[in-house]
């Protein structure tokens, strides 16, 4: 279940909290983060916010929810680059990708973080026993507001090698000239189904899917799978099983799905609203409830 902006109104005031994007039918935030409110034995309710695309309606929504007294928001595809632009104060991280995907309400206004970077890299420790700085990473949608998040992380956390993957877009090359210098060493640019990209991805350790291909049935793979081979670590962004993850794991890569990077986001974000690390085992029991 969902709320408009228009369904504001009828909302109880014990709803302090959401997830903001369009779709959002398909967030499994509500249930952790529901979960882990009523482990710590707070009065709040935490809901799905449906957003119009329109110019300004984002913004709109956000001025709302200030109104009604928010303690904060998350934020999804595809308002994370629009919710950086809105706050009034951004934390570095942000700062360097221009993206954002959580929103605590101060009395000056929004303040932003975003937590996909550190949650992403707490799940690819877990999943692979090896921090960021020894893997070589291969970054697929690298200019989307979860994208440009997952790359700063990696320039901060100096990972062996990073290629950043994207459709023709001038803002490729800008975002890798952006973290270069917190880098230390360039960072290769290339675009889909070309030699320097089936190249890239021959050399990495660490693959990563941050476009939103597999969040609809009957998406394309991201890249052809004749390209993976066994022993590579095929990191999926989506949080349910996907035909990438599928066919990693047919072709001896080690897959998994976006649910630990999620689980550690939400975390952090649930940290930023009320100053304390929530019940995380409780989130991640919901997590696999609603999977």
């Amino acid at each position: 279940m969902f709320y408009s902006p228009a369904e504001l109104p009828t909302l109880g005031a014990e709803v302090r909290l959401g997830v903001i994007g369009n779709p959002i039918a398909h967030s499994k935030s509500p249930q952790m983060q529901q979960a882990a409110l009523d482990a710590a034995g707070l009065p709040h309710r935490y809901v799905r916010l449906l957003a119009d695309t329109a110019e300004g309606a984002f913004e709109e929504l956000l001025a709302a929810l200030a109104q009604r007294g928010f303690i904060g928001v998350n934020v999804t595809v595809p308002f994370k680059k629009r919710a950086f632009a809105a706050a009034v104060r951004a934390d570095a991280l942000s700062g360097l990708c221009g993206a954002a995907n959580t929103l605590v309400l101060h009395p000056d206004g929004w303040h932003c973080h975003n937590t996909d970077g550190p949650g992403f890299e707490r799940a690819i420790r877990a999943l692979s026993g090896r921090p960021l700085a020894e893997l070589r990473v291969v970054l697929l949608g690298a200019c989307g507001g979860a994208g440009s998040a997952l790359a700063a992380q990696c320039a901060l956390s100096h990972c062996r090698s990073l290629t950043l993957v994207n459709r023709p877009r001038p803002e490729l090359a800008q975002l890798a000239a952006t973290l270069a210098p917190h880098y230390g060493a360039a960072i290769a640019c290339c675009h889909f189904g070309t030699e320097e990209l089936r190249q890239a991805v021959a050399e990495a350790d660490l693959i990563v899917n941050a476009t939103s291909l597999g969040l609809q049935e009957g998406d394309p793979l991201p890249l052809p799978a004749e390209w993976l081979s066994p022993g590579r670590i095929v990191y999926d962004i989506v949080t349910h099983a996907t035909p990438l993850q599928q066919t990693a794991a047919q072709r001896g890569c080690t897959a998994s799905d976006g649910l630990e990077m999620l689980l550690w986001q939400g975390a952090i974000a649930f940290e930023h609203w009320f100053g304390q690390l929530p019940a995380v085992d409780t989130m991640r029991q919901a997590l696999r409830r609603s999977n």
